[in-house]
């Protein structure tokens, strides 16, 4: 039998995340070493946030990989959480070094010590082609996709991508900036720009790892923004078949999926056949408007609320 080996087995996406990832992880090995070397902190967190970024890179090719496999008994919602729970894991990990990089260049505007400006710019110089290449080489995916039920997994692959390919476009604009920290300071020899550069990167990506915080922490939790629910009630409410709506569930358990659930009540004396459209009517409304997990049950008057609000003729109430 001929094997075959472990990258002709990988996607195309695949393939470029994982060479995007090796890059990446020999900049944090030489951007770490010169950065002791050299003392320059402007350096070393640069180094760490594309640390941050090698493992984001990480989940995406892994992402990639298991969005492919099947539910299975074990795994009925496959691991469809993998992706917030390494986001919610890998940003705080970098919030941690961030607020030691900002303490350590406070200390260091108050006690400076001297930093190799021709080494930091050099080696910020070799990150900063290496940062544009990843995002060249990341950004060289987007196509033109027809919207069919074959389309949505590529699709969802290409928004991985396509995230990981902002995350390189940032980092070449740190190094960048290291680059240009490292000019000024053998132009002018003033070695506090290193400092400060480094609270600004601090403080950079302190921000954008708080919303990362946020986002997927809400995710794991369940919490989901009610204009969403809103949006998706409405459809349902706007079918004049539909009485009362109650046990309204939605989640949102990745970036790319939204499952949304609920009760809907109908008339007693309506068909099976003409139930079923009406579910089929609706299923396909809230797939346009961005479910992508649908689950409708029909009922009859037997299981209508009595507290349940009313909105224009319909009902409503989440089950908590």
């Amino acid at each position: 039998m001929k094997q075959t080996s472990f990258f002709q087995n990988l996607t195309h996406d695949q393939r470029k995340v994982m060479l995007v990832i090796f890059l990446n992880v020999a900049i944090v090995i030489i951007e770490s070493t010169v950065g002791v070397i050299s003392g320059s902190l402007a350096l070393l967190s640069d180094a760490w946030h594309n640390l941050s970024d090698v493992l984001a890179l990480v989940v995406t090719a892994i992402a990639l990989g298991l969005g492919a496999r099947p539910a299975t008994p074990t795994m009925t919602y496959g691991y469809v959480r993998s992706e917030m729970m390494a986001t919610f894991i890998n940003a705080g990990f970098l919030s941690l070094l961030m607020i030691w990089v900002a303490v350590e260049a406070v200390d260091r505007l108050l006690h400076p010590l001297p930093v190799d400006g021709w080494l930091t710019m050099i080696t910020a110089s070799i990150a900063l082609v290496v940062n544009t290449a990843s995002a060249v080489i990341l950004g060289g995916h987007a196509h033109v996709h027809t919207h069919d039920e074959n389309d949505d997994a590529h699709h969802h692959q290409d928004l991985n991508v396509r995230a990981a390919f902002w995350h390189m476009a940032s980092d070449a604009i740190l190094s960048l900036a290291v680059v240009l920290g490292g000019g000024a300071m053998i132009l002018w020899g003033i070695p506090w720009i290193d400092s400060v550069l480094s609270l600004i990167f601090a403080a950079v990506i302190l921000i954008a790892s708080a919303k990362l915080i946020s986002q997927s922490f809400s995710s794991l939790m369940d919490r989901t923004n009610p204009k969403t629910v809103a949006k998706f009630l409405n459809i349902i409410m706007k079918n004049s078949q539909v009485l009362e709506i109650h046990d309204v569930h939605l989640i949102r358990p990745s970036s790319r999926e939204y499952y949304f659930s609920a009760h809907i009540v109908l008339e007693d004396t309506l068909s099976l056949a003409k139930v079923e459209r009406i579910i089929e009517e609706l299923r396909n409304d809230l797939s346009h408007a961005g479910a992508t997990h649908i689950l409708l049950q029909p009922e009859t008057h037997k299981y209508a609320g009595e507290n349940n609000l009313h909105c224009n003729g319909h009902s409503h109430h989440y089950d908590h």
